[in-house]
């Protein structure tokens, strides 16, 4: 077997230029195969992690719902819309872990000075809601339950919008006062900057100033239905407990009146990361589009070579060559042609993936860098496989030559 190793690996550098180009179609493959996959799988952790951030499948949310607007009678037995009774009931529900208000009042101008207005988004909120989203704090300090209580006209803003406001560093922004609404406030803290690779949670990551839900709505006149709830389970098996439970309670304080909807973000994510790896599978299918055609390309030139080489395999077989020998001497110069050239096809592929990674990380903080090892070991596998399959019919060809006719070319 070494002998026959050692002659194709001859035969192979006799031409070198052609296996050259033929290894050439083989190593795109497999390259496609490295860098795509690679490539697809860090955008997928990347959003993964931004989800994950948020709190989820763990995440749960109790929405008004438009559609089943309550009648005037309705209205006269309970309170419309959610109500900090309604969020009392909800953090009396077993594994759930924090639930917390959050009230969209859309984009605003919010300035410092009258002549230079900045648009952002205004959010009220209840205590809890930013620890929720795993939003920590950069300098001061989160909106607390007294700010609730007393109303107080205080607010925590992005460092963005710090920066823009106050011309200066986020640390800059303590204690100065920001018109929200044309009411002023002080500003009691500044968030870290935070990358969600695109997805929102109804207000911007970079312009939003969040107030005390209470001071919105009781001091300031602000729409109490633009309320809803924000929940997080202690663990994402607890979700359809947690949320049966949760709407249970709702109902009861809204005497049977379903005007609201929960949305339970386990199921939801559970089919987005299926989508995940058929979107893994789609990629994949089309770079191995090109091995296989790399796999062509193999059996085309060892097709050519059996010609070209015809007499040279009459000799052989006059010798006392085997039909096994010749058989093995084409099936092993194509394994080694595929093998060799998806060999370098990864490491080719390798290189480029951590060029791409260092690019894109330095415009996305927020990416996470992933080589896939599955693409890797697929790529050697489906190299050997193509060697094999292509290679046999070439292979078969050569060894089926009769002596004589073989030693008339």
């Amino acid at each position: 077997m070494i002998a026959t190793v050692a002659l194709a690996i001859r035969t192979l550098r006799a031409n070198a230029f052609r296996t050259l180009l033929t290894m050439l179609s083989v190593t795109i493959g497999t390259f496609s195969i490295v860098v795509m996959l690679s490539l697809a799988q860090s955008g997928h952790r990347t959003l993964s992690r931004a989800i994950e951030d948020l709190g989820g499948m763990r995440l749960i949310l109790w929405l008004p719902n438009e559609d089943d607007v309550p009648s005037a009678r309705d209205k006269s037995v309970y309170d419309d819309g959610f109500t900090n009774a309604d969020l009392a009931s909800l953090q009396a529900v077993p594994h759930l872990g924090a639930v917390a208000i959050e009230s969209g009042y859309g984009t605003e101008k919010v300035f410092a000075s009258a002549d230079d207005p900045h648009s952002a988004d205004v959010v009220g909120v209840s205590t809890g809601m930013l620890d929720i989203l795993s939003w920590k704090v950069d300098v001061g300090r989160d909106l607390s339950v007294e700010d609730q209580l007393a109303r107080r006209r205080v607010a925590v803003i992005t460092a963005p919008l710090a920066e823009e406001l106050f011309k200066g560093k986020p640390i800059d922004a303590l204690g100065k006062t920001a018109f929200i609404g044309r009411k002023p406030y002080t500003v009691v803290g500044v968030l870290q900057k935070r990358n969600t690779f695109g997805i929102h949670f109804g207000f911007s990551w970079d312009e939003s100033a969040f107030i005390p839900v209470e001071t919105a709505e009781k001091r300031d006149g602000r729409p109490e239905q633009a309320r809803f709830f924000v929940g997080v389970t202690a663990d994402p098996d607890y979700n359809e407990s947690v949320e049966a439970m949760g709407n249970s309670a709702l109902l009861s304080n809204h005497r049977g009146i379903t005007d609201f909807q929960s949305l339970n973000f386990k199921g939801f994510l559970e089919q987005f990361y299926k989508f995940f790896v058929i979107l893994d599978m789609v990629v994949a299918l089309i770079a191995g589009i090109s091995l296989f055609a790399g796999g062509i390309g193999v059996m085309n030139i060892l097709l050519v070579s059996v010609t070209e080489r015809t007499r040279e395999i009459g000799i052989r077989k006059a010798l006392g060559a085997t039909h096994f020998a010749i058989l093995s001497q084409f099936l092993v110069e194509a394994i080694t042609l595929s093998t060799v050239g998806g060999a370098i096809g990864v490491g080719l592929g390798l290189v480029t993936t951590f060029a791409a990674h260092a690019a894109i990380s330095h415009f996305q903080e927020a990416w996470v860098p992933t080589y896939s090892m599955g693409g890797v070991i697929a790529s050697f596998v489906s190299t050997t496989v193509i060697g094999c399959v292509f290679g046999a019919v070439p292979a078969y060809r050569a060894a089926r030559l009769d002596i004589v006719e073989a030693l008339r070319r």
